[in-house]
């Protein structure tokens, strides 16, 4: 079974929901072999979320399972604001991510220099740092692109999974899911989200995955989801995480 969970319909653009726009979405992943799609906004355009359109568009695909949640960027002292904003919203998930490092938002171009200031062992360390609280402030269902800062492929002469453990460490705990995330291949990195020896290291500790394409326009709906599923397979996953109002279910993969 195949969903993908990691959806912007409303991209980087904001203004609200109409039927036009979803439908292109929705076609797309009955065009990939998608059962289930899941809405997931940027926190920061959250209002232009509207159900009665977005309840509309999805009668015309009585196949497609559509949910809806929403990527929150976690920074520390964030955790009442988050938990007030989401309170009532009726979500079926949501996604924790880190963008930013203090006020450094380190996935943006415009910023990539700040790169060469750092030592990178360190950056990854804080920013897994940052990723265990996003596992320890109980406000999340997913962990987002959970490597994302390798996004322009600075690599710490670290190993990788010793750097990340306390990260999945905190993720196991806190029974949270992580979602493989295939919008690395088509950045510099290029290379999935989590890397492969990172989702090995998931798997050993019994964590459940789920896939999003991390679209921002239809045509990169269920983008390279064949790579993904026979990656996941390799690895030794057989069930994919979906979720109905913030209860996690295990499907077959």
């Amino acid at each position: 079974m195949l969903v993908d969970y990691h959806i912007h319909a409303l991209g980087h653009q904001g203004g609200s929901y109409t039927r036009e726009r979803l439908e292109k979405f929705f076609n797309a992943a009955q065009v990939q072999g998608i059962f289930e799609l899941g809405l997931t906004e940027h926190d920061d355009y959250a209002a232009g979320v509207d159900r009665k359109v977005l309840e509309q568009a999805a009668a015309s695909f009585p196949r497609l399972s559509v949910k809806l949640g929403l990527e929150i960027s976690y920074w520390p002292g964030r955790k009442k604001e988050i938990a007030a904003f989401t309170q009532g919203l009726n979500l079926d998930y949501l996604i924790g991510s880190v963008h930013h490092i203090n006020d450094w938002m380190f996935d943006h171009p415009a910023y990539q220099a700040v790169y060469a200031e750092w030592d990178f062992t360190r950056l990854y360390q804080a920013y897994f740092e940052l990723i265990k609280k996003v596992a320890t402030c109980g406000c999340f269902d997913v962990i987002g692109h959970f490597d994302l800062i390798k996004i322009y492929g600075y690599r710490p002469s670290e190993d990788i999974v010793a750097l990340a453990l306390p990260a999945l460490r905190a993720i196991k705990e806190a029974d949270l899911t992580v979602e493989v995330n295939t919008a690395g291949l088509h950045k510099p990195c290029r290379e999935i989200y989590p890397a492969e020896e990172l989702l090995a290291k998931c798997y050993d500790l019994s964590i459940p995955v789920t896939l999003g394409s991390d679209a921002h326009s239809f045509n990169e709906v269920g983008r390279d989801f064949a790579y993904a599923r026979h990656l996941l397979f390799r690895i030794g996953y057989r069930k994919i995480a979906t979720f109905t109002q913030r209860q996690r279910f295990l499907r077959n993969l």
